[in-house]
């Protein structure tokens, strides 16, 4: 009889707790799921980075903190670090195939250690030993240091609210890494990080620090504004592969083109400094002082190569002749432009001419003066990588830039010319 009341008991003592929800009733459930922490959902990798640290990381882990690239200048990189196995132009000549081969597949190993803070390498001196070399082993060709060593020659990242890293510098060299076939997003770099801004709780509060820290370009490829939601989510060229990618913006494209002709960057400048110059230009095409951008034939899709790199010249009292609406025209225009405009002219907010790099040209200079060495680097945007005497060269960069644009990479039997 005792032992039925006392189940009689529990079982209503049970009912009494779920109709009522008694907190006495469940004391001990409560206390455990008071002492459960909310989960940390920040990438954890890089929380306890500090400014100043180096650190190892694949290209996929780079966000970017701007909304456009220039995507001539990646053009130009990936059709000269491609070359061409077959070539038939030095292959009765081993020497010369050699050297040729070296000014173009070899550069991107160059190219790669000075990125990621190993300084360089030297020539491949057999074919063998370049043909058995590839970026996702770095053994394969070796630097002449270890990555990391050159501090100031890496690209800078801030650690953001979430744990993951924000690319400051470099997205041109990052995007032409990861397009290349022995690169890609999983290709190892290294990166020097500048600030640490994992305690920050939301992605406003972040976003409002990188735009007073000058940290973020919230410009799309036409210039427009947009907001940090519309950055684009990767690196890389937009495509239907990568539609999270990085929109194209024809002006960043002709300010590279344009250093040392119009301008050089200073040793310590700005981030985002190439695209500060466009307001301004589009202001003084409205002028009427330089034609727009659409004025010109710059794409090969819409104009024949021989149109895109129609020869002009810029000539000693900084007049123009030969074509007029080539490439090298729009860079000679605005060149003259930038160079001639006063040093203490306003760009973009408080910044002048001479704080964004502006070259001061003048009429008739002499040899070896910052307009003449100008207008040499000038002459060698369209130039080809063979020598009057039929040696091997490194070619013009605006030259690799549109073939790549129009031929894709440099193969035998393509629109390459040979």
């Amino acid at each position: 009889m005792m032992k039925m009341m006392t189940k009689k008991m529990s079982i209503l003592a049970l009912g009494i707790c779920t109709v009522f929800g008694l907190a006495a009733c469940n004391d001990s459930s409560q206390d455990q799921q008071s002492s459960i922490q909310p989960s940390d959902t920040r990438d954890q990798r890089f929380l306890n980075a500090k400014a100043g640290d180096v650190i190892e990381v694949e290209i996929a882990d780079l966000i970017p903190t701007q909304g456009a690239i220039g995507y001539d200048q990646i053009y130009y990189k990936l059709g000269r670090w491609q070359g061409d196995w077959n070539r038939p132009t030095w292959q009765s000549d081993a020497s010369s195939q050699l050297t040729y081969l070296n000014k173009t597949i070899g550069k991107k190993f160059s190219d790669y250690c000075e990125t990621i803070g190993a300084k360089g390498r030297d020539d491949f001196t057999t074919l063998q030993q370049l043909k058995a070399a590839t970026l996702s082993q770095i053994n394969s060709f070796g630097c002449s240091e270890q990555p990391g060593t050159e501090l100031a020659d890496l690209k800078t990242v801030v650690v953001g609210y979430d744990g993951r890293l924000y690319l400051t510098d470099g997205h041109h060299t990052m995007t032409q890494l990861r397009e290349l076939p022995d690169g890609g997003a999983s290709l190892k770099v290294w990166v020097r990080v500048v600030e640490n801004d994992s305690n920050l709780k939301t992605a406003d509060a972040f976003w409002n620090k990188m735009v007073t820290d000058g940290r973020v370009w919230l410009r799309n490829g036409q210039n427009q504004p947009i907001l940090y939601t519309q950055l684009p989510q990767n690196l890389g060229l937009k495509s239907v592969s990568n539609p999270n990618g990085m929109e194209e913006s024809q002006h960043r494209s002709l300010m590279y083109f344009l250093r040392d002709i119009g301008y050089s960057k200073p040793e310590k400048a700005t981030d985002f400094l190439e695209f500060l110059w466009q307001d301004w230009f589009e202001n003084q095409a409205k002028l009427g002082l330089v034609k727009p951008l659409s004025f010109y034939h710059l794409d090969p899709k819409q104009y024949a190569v021989s149109d895109v790199l129609a020869s002009t010249t810029l000539n000693k009292d900084l007049t123009l002749s030969g074509s007029a609406t080539s490439y090298t025209a729009a860079v000679a225009n605005y060149a003259v432009l930038m160079g001639t405009t006063s040093p203490q002219t306003l760009i973009y907010q408080n910044y002048t001419a001479a704080d964004l790099g502006a070259l001061a040209l003048v009429k008739n200079a002499d040899k070896g003066s910052v307009t003449a060495n100008a207008l040499s680097t000038f002459d060698e945007l369209n130039r080809n990588e063979v020598k009057k005497d039929g040696t091997p060269r490194t070619g013009g960069s605006l030259w690799y830039a549109i073939n790549y644009r129009s031929c894709g990479k440099p193969a035998s039997g393509t629109c390459w010319g040979w």
